[in-house]
């Protein structure tokens, strides 16, 4: 079997979901989903010449070309790149060999995954591009309605800061019954919101008043939805040491499952100095792709909760970490914002290994989610989790008819 073939096509989602197509000389076909990020799709189609004529099932050989291929641009976007490839080929493997891909992992410890809600600002997040700028997907757009809304703080994950009406202990409050009432047992809310109460938007500092603004929304989470359900908040790198600190004791009361990127992650010592003074679990990795990262992160942070990307570090160098975190008894909660196919790949990783917690799901406010995909039965999740496949592959495929009717304008479909 040869690689013939490698395409990509781009949805206007939440995100970019940015689809990769390998197909075979056999006509088995791989579907994947890439993380997102300005320029994807073309740094994905540039590795179809180092592809072309290779054996799919040489995986770990490929992967090594293809890292050594861009090795003065890695890890950045050709990580992203090299991920979703590396999906696909698995789920050629798997349909080769009829296997599903958990069990090319390694085998499955379980049947269901349980997934977190990520549920944003308490609000609905309608769309964002690839440079975290607010946008309205053209498939949403009204005719004259522009695509993209002004961004008053870069601070903020690129959200509109005029829009403070949305980020409220009340509207934190109804977000979180209604994920609950939809049967998730785990939800993750930011809090690194816009406030009425901000002092500076570069000094990463965090006044007294913010903290406590920040510890109200968590305090109004948790009241909805009572100690049963677990809940993790999300800081997006953006604050100091010492603010970190001082928002981690803060947030101590609330029982949390982690308290996630609280300072920038290229300063893995940094990361260590919060993780030990405060008894809330720190959690990171998302943009870490280095098994040495990992390594750092739990030898000298101290980090007990690692948050890896699907995605950007792959099923196969993912399923690595897990068994390096489980030596040290180390759990992962992996990050992911992807669509049906991208989750489906974080469902085969997390049944495979043993030290899981919870899978991220970022889509709740797509309403194409489960259209986009066959081989599902109904809905790809119900009560907060979704079955272990054992069809072949990943399981699922995407279903192209419906996939065009949401792509991105000016990108190409599988051309």
């Amino acid at each position: 079997m040869k690689i013939t073939r490698l395409t990509t096509a781009v949805l206007e989602a939440n995100f970019d979901w940015t689809f990769v197509k390998v197909e075979t000389d056999e006509k088995i076909t791989g579907y994947a989903e890439a993380f997102v990020g300005p320029g994807l799709s073309a740094v994905i189609r540039e590795f179809e010449m180092v592809l072309a004529g290779e054996d799919p099932t040489s995986i770990d050989r490929i992967l090594r070309r293809l890292r050594m291929r861009c090795v003065h641009a890695y890890p950045g976007l050709a990580a992203h790149a090299i991920g979703g490839i590396e999906a696909a080929l698995l789920d050629i493997i798997g349909k080769k060999y009829r296997l599903p891909v958990w069990q090319i992992l390694g085998g499955k410890y379980r049947d269901q995954v349980r997934l977190y809600a990520d549920c944003h600002g308490g609000d609905a997040l309608e769309g964002l591009g690839p440079l975290v700028n607010p946008r309205i997907p053209a498939w949403m757009r009204q005719e004259g309605e522009p695509e993209h809304r002004s961004v008053v703080s870069l601070k903020h994950h690129g959200w509109d800061a005029s829009r403070r009406e949305h980020w409220t202990p009340h509207a934190y409050a109804h977000r979180a019954r209604e994920m609950a009432h939809r049967g998730f047992t785990a939800l993750k809310f930011d809090v690194d919101v816009p406030t009425p109460y901000e002092t500076d938007e570069y000094n990463r500092d965090l006044s007294r008043t913010e903290i406590e603004y920040a510890a109200c929304l968590v305090a109004a989470v948790r009241e909805a939805v009572g100690p049963e359900v677990g809940l993790a908040v999300d800081c997006h790198w953006n604050y100091n040491v010492q603010a970190a600190v001082e928002l981690a004791r803060a947030l101590e009361p609330y029982n949390l499952l982690w308290l996630e990127d609280p300072v920038p992650p290229e300063n893995i010592p940094a990361l260590g100095v919060v993780q030990r003074n405060t008894r809330l679990p720190v959690a990171t990795g998302e943009n870490h792709c280095h098994r040495l990262d990992f390594q750092r992160l739990i030898l000298e942070a101290g980090l007990r909760v690692l948050a890896p990307d699907v995605q950007k570090i792959g099923l196969w160098e993912g399923r690595k970490v897990a068994d390096f975190a489980d030596v040290h008894y180390v759990n992962l909660a992996p990050h992911n914002i992807s669509g049906p196919v991208g989750t489906m790949a974080g469902v085969h990783l997390c049944a495979a290994i043993p030290n899981f917690l919870a899978l991220e799901w970022h889509a709740a406010s797509v309403p194409f989610f489960d259209e986009l995909i066959t081989g599902a039965e109904g809905p790809l999740i119900r009560d907060g989790k979704i079955r272990v496949p054992d069809a072949p592959g990943l399981g699922v495929a995407l279903n192209e008819e419906v996939a065009y009717r949401y792509r991105k304008p000016g990108e190409r479909f599988f051309e």
